[in-house]
């Protein structure tokens, strides 16, 4: 979810969320009108949900990409508020974590609510499809809503690491950097078996040839395709949107390719310039300068060669494209 919605006035009252310096964790606070029914205290932040299942299944997701985030970017994590609801405004989790001293609020839904969604928008989306089709969507859609959970909390941990103070700009997709580098944040954050799906979506479409994949110097500065005006056409056409601000869209027709590739391909990227510097923490460090307002080919000329780079966005498509020929040799095929 992005920041920047109607605000929606609500008054909290209590104190301040607190660490347990015992046990390394935060506390529930006392409130009297809490984000969930459930509240279960993680080490790096505040669970709410409406069943204590899912607030635990919250708190475990927060810990995971705190721990992977860490790992990926070199910052130490934000402790933060996730509520799974339908119902609680995101303005007022936005409210809630300033409130409490939480470094960022992320809304998302139960998977019963996510259920409900997205066979609404299914439905609206395929009107002919039928029962059996419609089930199949749903469950595997069902199968990745922890990873779905952890992608959100990693755009909400990269914009509380490096983009704090930065107001909500319709033109951008998340933060200020450039739109591959937000979503490297998240699709980093899922689990190895989401991350090798994508990755044999990259590597299939490549060896097609396909035009989804795009050359390094229109990719790097390229608009997310769920771009705002697209997100509200989607949801104008086959879209839901709860009372808490959460949409849930359906993507369908030529664009559709365009869109799934460009996760893939933020991935990819990703896995490239880890490999290639040989340092795990190096989008932190390009993090770093572009939040510093250094572009990033401004930063290659300037540093990449301390970082076992290319100075140049040409050589660096070069080296891009020698290593995915590589990475493709090492994919190997499930069904194989």
């Amino acid at each position: 979810m992005r920041p920047g919605r109607p605000v929606v006035q609500f008054l909290l009252l209590a104190g301040l969320a607190v660490a347990d310096s015992a046990a390394g964790m935060q506390r529930c606070p006392d409130v009297a009108d809490p984000p969930g029914a459930v509240c279960v205290a993680a080490t790096h932040g505040l669970a709410y949900a409406g069943r204590q299942d899912d607030a635990e299944l919250a708190a475990a997701a927060l810990d995971v990409v705190a721990a992977r985030f860490q790992q990926v970017f070199g910052r130490p994590p934000a402790s933060g508020v996730l509520v799974l609801s339908s119902t609680f405004a995101t303005e007022d989790g936005e409210r809630f974590a300033q409130t409490h001293g939480l470094g960022f609020s992320q809304s998302w839904l139960s998977p019963g609510d996510k259920r409900a969604q997205v066979e609404t928008a299914i439905r609206r989306a395929m009107p002919d499809a039928g029962p059996d089709r419609i089930e199949a969507i749903v469950s595997q859609v069902e199968a990745r809503h922890v990873d779905t959970l952890r992608h959100e909390l990693g755009h909400a941990q990269y914009r509380a690491a490096f983009w704090p103070h930065a107001q909500p700009d319709l033109a951008q997709y998340g933060t200020p950097a450039p739109d591959w580098l937000d979503e490297a944040s998240a699709v980093l954050m899922e689990d190895e078996p989401g991350r090798a799906a994508r990755e044999r979506h990259f590597i299939d479409a490549r060896r097609q040839s396909s035009p989804a994949i795009r050359p390094l110097a229109e990719f790097l500065a390229m608009a997310h395709p769920m771009t705002a005006a697209r997100r509200a056409q989607l949801e104008a056409e086959a879209g839901t949107r709860t009372t808490s601000g959460i949409q849930v869209m359906v993507a369908s027709g030529p664009d559709a390719p365009a869109m799934g590739m460009f996760y893939a391909q933020s991935l990819l990227f990703s896995d490239f310039l880890l490999d290639a510097s040989g340092d795990p923490t190096i989008l932190g460090t390009i993090s770093t300068a572009l939040a510093d307002g250094v572009g990033f080919a401004d930063w290659l000329a300037d540093s990449g060669a301390l970082h076992g780079l290319p100075a140049d966005i040409s050589t660096l498509q070069a080296a891009w494209d020698n290593w995915c020929e590589t990475r493709d040799g090492a994919v190997v095929d499930p069904a194989g």
